[in-house]
């Protein structure tokens, strides 16, 4: 997945389990029908985190465009649990 801010592009880099579990943790613990400042700044630091910490919480509050926030967020926790899906779908039911 890529992330553009201020006209410069990141790249996620390859996804650990460690941040697998991250993001099945934010999904049950953000009410993201009624988000709070705490818990956007901790989904923003989840993203940065998730791409290598390649620039700050202030760059992405200041180079991503508001009406991107919401797909920003979601394609980036969502992208990784959906892999996990197709993933385990690949396998046999036993």
């Amino acid at each position: 997945m890529e992330l553009v801010l201020n006209d410069k592009i990141y790249v996620m880099p390859k996804v650990k389990t460690r941040m697998l579990r991250k993001a099945i943790e934010v999904n049950e613990n953000v009410d993201f029908n009624n988000l709070k400042t705490k818990d956007l700044d901790g989904l923003v630091d989840f993203v940065v985190e998730l791409y290598g910490n390649k620039f700050s919480r202030d760059d992405f509050y200041d180079g991503l465009d508001a009406d991107k926030l919401i797909e920003t967020l979601n394609d980036s926790i969502n992208g990784i649990v959906g892999t996990m899906g197709s993933k385990l779908e690949e396998f046999p039911n036993k």
